[in-house]
């Protein structure tokens, strides 16, 4: 029995040992599964090499890679908005351009850069008036009346024209902002409060020539030189030195009221600035030096006003005019002097002077609207000889390549 049963044993063991394999992954397996474990078994190895995440130095060269990009497309991404700005720019200067035309088409002559009217009690003297016309002296900019040829004349009625555009009788007009008078590139604020508002701004301002003063009449009987000046109405045909070669008007910078040139109102004596400084012992209210000597009447300890751009509707140096003493982005003070309030008198609108250039937030120079429409950049680093001449419009200089 004992045989018999170690017979059977034997049998059964090598009949199981024929339909056993040895291990896979240390597991016996049946043979008839042989195949399926076969093929899971590749499916695990498989599984195993294809991972779910990557390494650190694959992650630093990824992040590598697209630091890389980056650094390529940003610059070049932020080089086509400031084109797209310099276009729109160059088209607003175009559009004013092309209002100035039309004026001159009605009237024969451009607008006046700064129209001043003197009363009939004025005697000439600092004191007339009380030092005050009380704003009959009006001082409106030449875009006062350009509006009607740009598509403002709703806003050109409701001028008052009888008084200034810096007294109660137009703060509704004064305060409206038009963009056609914005350059993109500059996104400076309104912060010269008028009424229940702030007043509209320029980065557009007139050329009223190579030399400090802004009226025919100054003391010093010093010639004006450019397109626009205190009531002028110069003509196509007093334009000596041609259309083409002659500046109508170019950029401006606007005031920015965190400026770092300021002191409690005072020029600490940085640059460059976005504010102007008057001449020394100028109040800009009752006394108004003009100026006659740059280098020791804007000196460091003036008023500074940073009100640059800023009224729109009133002609005034810095605000809406500059001339062409000084290259395009100079980065020395700008200057004024004298006194341009409508509620002055002639003693001290005769005294109007300035030295203030023209300055952009384009890279490498401004636009200049010449007086024929057409608008041209205008490379900082144009020699000075060329740009003054440029800027005048009787000189009678020879104009080199620019």
């Amino acid at each position: 029995m004992t045989a018999a049963k170690s017979i059977r044993s034997s049998s059964n063991h090598r009949k199981r040992k024929r339909e056993k394999i040895c291990t896979l992954n240390g597991n016996v397996t049946d043979r008839r599964h042989t195949r399926f474990y076969k093929t899971e078994w590749s499916q695990l190895k498989l599984t195993q090499l294809k991972r779910d995440g990557m390494t650190l130095v694959e992650l630093l060269v990824v992040i590598g890679i697209v630091g890389v990009l980056a650094g390529l497309l940003l610059p070049a991404i932020q080089q086509a908005r400031e084109a797209a700005r310099r276009m729109q720019c160059l088209s607003n200067m175009k559009q004013i351009g092309l209002s100035m035309h039309n004026y001159s088409i009605a009237f024969g002559y451009f607008p006046p850069g700064r129209f001043v009217a003197i009363s009939r009690t004025d005697n000439f003297t600092s004191s007339a008036n009380n030092n005050s016309t009380t704003g009959n002296g009006r001082c409106f900019s030449a875009y006062a009346y350009l509006l009607p040829h740009l598509e403002q004349g709703i806003l050109y009625n409701q001028i008052n024209f009888t008084s200034g555009p810096d007294t109660a009788a137009n703060n509704g007009p004064s305060i409206t902002p038009l963009p056609i008078f914005l350059c993109p590139s500059d996104s400076g604020v309104r912060s010269l409060a008028q009424g229940a508002g702030f007043v509209g701004v320029t980065n557009y301002v007139l050329n009223t020539g190579t030399t400090f003063p802004v009226s025919i009449e100054n003391p010093s009987d010093i010639p004006v030189t450019g397109i626009f000046y205190e009531n002028s109405a110069v003509r196509f045909a007093d334009i000596l030195d041609g259309t083409t070669q002659t500046v109508c008007a170019s950029e401006q910078v606007l005031s920015v009221p965190s400026d770092g040139g300021n002191i409690n109102g005072n020029w600490n004596g940085s640059t460059p600035t976005t504010g102007f400084v008057l001449t020394r012992g100028n109040n800009n209210t009752n006394t108004g030096p003009e100026l006659l000597n740059y280098t020791q009447d804007c000196v460091v300890g003036n008023r500074l006003l940073l009100s640059r751009g800023n009224r729109l509707l009133y002609g005034a140096p810095g605000l809406t005019l500059y001339n062409h003493i000084r290259g395009p982005n100079d980065r020395q003070i700008d200057c004024r002097g004298g006194l341009p309030h409508s509620q002055r008198n002639y003693y001290w609108w005769s005294r109007l002077s300035h030295n203030v250039a023209s300055h952009s937030k384009h890279i490498g120079g401004v636009h200049a609207l010449f007086c024929d429409g057409k608008v041209q950049f205008i490379s900082s680093s144009i020699q000075l000889e060329v740009w003054q001449a440029l800027g005048s419009r009787n000189g009678s200089e020879v104009i080199d390549d620019y």
